[in-house]
């Protein structure tokens, strides 16, 4: 699981959303499959800009897509509210400290520190804001840059600045599915065929011209397209559906997302129907039947794996692969 709060780096790369996915991101919700919410985003979002550090995703404790957690936490800016950057608010309804969280829809102001703009000029903007996106990562809509003699950063197509402090001018990077040479950007690299610096010449108090760009990767056709969304997509749901059930069966109670799960599915709404009715009565099997062997053991603790003690992860592993199958997009 991931500790509230924690985030994951900016989506890599984006795809066209389609009527299947918007059925995988409802089914996931209910779920609270944080594998498969962190990696679809990924898949079906484009990423807000070419950030490095800046966390824009952020799960909640349990996993489940329920909106973005606390506020993010930008170099060269803070909240400009400052209760909105705090970890926990006391509600004086409850009478209880609880934590300070955005959902869908919210926008957070944030706002540059002294000699920051979000141009780069010394009198530019210094306020910028971050939506809470659906898909429970923020996107923020600025970048706080330091203040330079050479003023504003200038617009270069397909390129925005990172907001990483460079000496003697500023770091770009070209935005997504854009890169200096045209080649795929290595995920998890050292991006060299995406950071540039614009030097800043003090002398004459202007920006050396850049002379490069930022190309488009070279096109891939939509039955490939498809092809990798599958492979991708089916490993992280699989694996986090499957988690999720292995789980509340540990807890000894039947995740409550399940009543929920086939919303959407529209014309498999009844094959989906099927899928979770037989999940639950096999839960409910196999739990009774985990009792009564712990009880015959007589333990309640187990120091070694005991293989001949019933579980749910063959069911599991079922469902959750019959239940892909009804999610999945079309080949073509």
């Amino acid at each position: 699981k991931l500790a509230k709060g924690s985030s994951q780096p900016p989506p890599l790369f984006g795809l066209q959303r389609v009527q299947a996915p918007q059925k995988l991101q409802a089914t996931m919700k209910h779920f609270g499959a944080t594998l498969c919410a962190v990696g679809l985003s990924a898949l079906l979002t484009p990423a807000a800009g070419v950030l490095r550090g800046r966390p824009e995703a952020s799960l909640t404790q349990t996993g489940i897509i329920d909106g973005c957690g606390s506020a993010p936490k930008y170099d060269n800016s803070k909240t400009k509210n400052f209760a909105d950057g705090r970890a926990t608010k006391y509600n004086v309804e409850t009478k209880k400290t609880e934590p300070v969280v955005f959902k869908a829809g919210d926008v957070i102001d944030f706002e540059c520190a002294p000699g920051f703009s979000t141009d780069g000029s010394k009198d530019g903007v210094m306020v910028y804001q971050v939506e809470c996106t659906e898909h429970g990562y923020y996107k923020p809509k600025g970048v706080c840059v330091e203040a330079s003699k050479c003023g504003a950063v200038p617009a270069i197509p397909n390129a925005i600045p990172t907001g990483q402090k460079v000496k003697g001018g500023v770091e770009m990077g070209c935005e997504v599915g854009h890169s200096l040479d045209g080649e795929k950007v290595v995920a998890g690299g050292l991006g060299k065929n995406r950071f540039f610096v614009l030097e800043c010449v003090e002398f004459s108090g202007a920006y050396k011209e850049f002379t490069g760009e930022c190309k488009p990767y070279a096109f891939v056709a939509s039955s490939e397209t498809r092809r990798i969304y599958n492979e991708v997509a089916e490993a992280l749901f699989t694996v986090s559906c499957k988690g999720s059930i292995k789980t509340a069966f540990g807890d000894k109670e039947i995740p409550a997302g399940l009543d929920n799960a086939c919303k959407g599915f529209e014309d498999s709404a009844a094959a989906c129907a099927g899928l979770v009715t037989k999940i639950k009565a096999d839960f409910e099997s196999e739990l009774k039947a985990r009792e009564e062997h712990d009880k015959a053991a007589g333990k309640e603790w187990y120091d070694e794996k005991d293989a001949d003690r019933p579980g749910i992860g063959e069911e599991a592993q079922t469902f959750c692969t019959e239940l892909w199958a009804l999610l999945k997009m079309p080949s073509l």
